[in-house]
């Protein structure tokens, strides 16, 4: 995927994450940055040190100040819409290309000295789905063995739990 856009190569664009159709083409991106960020766990140990056993990879978020000066209504209104539909973009920067992101905060200023040009800072965020795994559990791996098959047992039904029983507790004086 070397040549996302090719005849962009120099510019930041913005596509979908699927087709690579650029969008928000009315939108000029006049900064980005990203942030590729890790961290380690660390606990105490009992000499009083604090030790470190695992990285965790945090995910991609991209930074994109959007200067909006012509047409800027339906130009607010197109990033607006993908915000709101939670729509999966790629953003290509002049060094990567950074797929499955998700706009997650479209903050803007409006002063009268801009007249109707806005700068909008539009933050995007890695999307990563869980991919949920279903199957049978073998029943030499189930802890308790009566509960290794369910399938043969038929439909259940619940039982009434009977009424607690209370007793009486006498009060007495701690003094």
């Amino acid at each position: 995927m070397e040549n996302v856009n090719s005849s962009t190569q120099d510019l930041v664009a913005v596509l979908e994450d699927g087709s690579l159709n650029q969008v928000f083409a009315a939108s000029q991106p006049m900064r980005v940055s990203v942030r590729e960020d890790g961290k380690l766990t660390q606990f105490p140990v009992e000499d009083g040190t604090t030790r470190s056993d695992h990285f965790v990879v945090q995910p991609i978020q991209v930074t994109i100040d959007f200067l909006l000066n012509e047409n800027t209504r339906n130009a607010f209104s197109e990033l607006r819409a993908a915000f709101a539909e939670k729509r999966i973009l790629a953003v290509q920067t002049k060094v990567a290309v950074y797929f499955s992101l998700i706009i997650t905060a479209i903050p803007h200023d409006e002063t009268p000295e801009g007249g109707s040009t806005i700068t909008v800072p539009v933050v995007l965020q890695e999307w990563r789905a869980i991919q949920p795994e279903y199957g049978e559990l073998p029943p030499q791996k189930v802890v308790e063995k009566k509960q290794a098959s369910t399938v043969k047992r038929g439909q259940q039904q619940t039982t009434a739990t009977p009424a607690p029983t209370q007793e009486k507790v006498k009060k007495q004086s701690l003094l």
